[in-house]
């Protein structure tokens, strides 16, 4: 299916903050791609690990996992895709590779970090991860907008610098490098509505903010105060779905029967209409001979 590449672009220009929920496998991207509200899907590295390894954000799989991921996702939605793509791999060098792979898998935006490599997701430890500098970094976020396939591609470049003369030092580096948004972590602002908002004036609305950890308690009226251009509910699905699926395995593992499961049960025909069977039996019948 995939969106059009112009789609975030104008999105960005005609709304004054953009809404999206991150995934981390194509059933929770179409399921949001469906969704009224919902403008565009991030691939939330912390839910790809979780879901498809069963292992922590912490650079464990590889390029190649994540680029396979996000094809699938971007595959069976019509909406844009934002692809956490970590340190992009590499240097600045290998970041041109990085975000063209991602580019060719159908993303309409990528988010790099200048973290060093492996990274480790800031809301996964208590201490925070060594960065890059910011001179080596600003060379790969110009590399990837100087490199990139198609001018419509969004660059989002995150600091985990948690110093705020630093942060915003760093920011503007960005920025002037060819990031079109840049992104601070939720531990930098300490989850302080006016942090955020001083941070998002002083980079002239280019923010892109993560909405999770000490930041879950922002409502709807704080990011209509803050303002930033996107924001991200990274791992609402995750955070959602791990309790479900621990309530209902555990009471197979204790009943050895699902009757009676005190948990909503999906709708079989409806999950199958929504996997896009009615339209495999339509091709069928199109290019396949009855005989």
């Amino acid at each position: 299916m995939m969106t059009d590449r112009g789609t975030l672009r104008r999105l960005m220009a005609e709304k004054e903050t953009l809404y999206t929920i991150g995934v981390g496998d194509a059933l929770s991207a179409k399921i949001a791609s469906r969704t009224p509200g919902v403008d565009a899907i991030l691939s939330s590295g912390f839910t790809l690990a979780a879901q498809a390894m069963g292992l922590p954000d912490a650079e464990l799989y590889t390029r190649s996992d994540n680029v396979y991921a996000v094809s699938n996702m971007c595959y069976v939605i019509d909406v844009p895709l934002i692809a956490d793509i970590d340190t992009a791999y590499g240097n600045a060098v290998t970041t041109i590779k990085t975000v063209n792979d991602f580019e060719r898998a159908g993303v309409s935006g990528v988010i790099i970090e200048d973290q060093i490599s492996p990274k480790r997701c800031p809301i996964c430890v208590t201490d925070l991860n060594t960065t890059i500098s910011a001179e080596e970094a600003a060379g790969k976020i110009r590399a990837a907008a100087e490199n990139r396939l198609y001018p419509e591609t969004v660059i989002i470049a995150r600091t985990d610098i948690t110093d705020q003369e630093e942060q915003y030092r760093r920011a503007r580096m960005y920025l002037d490098a060819g990031a079109d948004l840049v992104q601070g972590i939720s531990k930098s602002f300490h989850g302080n509505p006016e942090e955020i908002k001083r941070f998002v004036d002083a980079m002239d609305g280019r923010v892109s903010l993560v909405v999770c950890g000490g930041l879950d308690s922002l409502t709807r009226k704080d990011l209509e105060y803050i303002k930033p251009k996107i924001a991200h509910f990274a791992l609402v699905p995750i955070n959602y779905m791990y309790p479900a699926l621990k309530k209902a395995i555990q009471f197979v593992g204790e009943h050895h029967e699902q009757a009676g499961m005190p948990l909503e049960k999906a709708d079989h025909n409806e999950l199958v209409s929504l996997l896009g069977m009615p339209s495999i039996q339509e091709r069928e019948k199109k290019y396949i001979p009855a005989t």
